[in-house]
């Protein structure tokens, strides 16, 4: 297999839900810190041999689900701090959640899951309606 691709660091993960979003419904903002070093990124020049993205994934289960990607840095070929991210709204339940990271090649060849991850938790959504009377 090829080299390990590994995040550097990761600094991570604000956990916010969306204004007006659905009661479960939730977007992850990430930011992480990559050492392009020995795999630089993609670009429109370079697109073999070349990191293509991060994935991030939810593992709190063991089994790893992909939740969305960042795309990396167009020709970065240095440490590089402070990539970030934000998925769509995703459905997540409360509770704490373990969010992995990691860097994927332009052949999909991916670094684990596993290897770098994060711990945010997740607030439960508001009612739906609310309503109060007052006599």
């Amino acid at each position: 297999m090829r080299k390990t691709i590994a995040c550097l660091g990761v600094l991570f993960l604000a956990l916010a839900a969306a204004v007006q979003a659905a009661p479960g419904q939730h977007t992850v903002a990430v930011t992480l810190n990559y050492d392009f070093t020995t795999d630089a990124a993609c670009s429109a020049t370079v697109t073999k041999n070349c990191l293509q993205q991060f994935n991030i994934y939810d593992v709190t289960t063991g089994t790893p689900v992909k939740l969305f990607s960042v795309t990396a840095p167009a020709g970065a070929t240095g440490a590089v701090n402070g990539i970030s991210g934000t998925s769509g709204l995703l459905t997540l339940r409360s509770g704490v959640h373990v969010f992995g990271a990691t860097a994927q090649m332009a052949d999909g060849t991916e670094s684990n899951p596993n290897a770098s991850t994060a711990t945010a938790t997740t607030p439960p959504g508001s009612p739906a309606n609310f309503s109060v009377t007052v006599n």
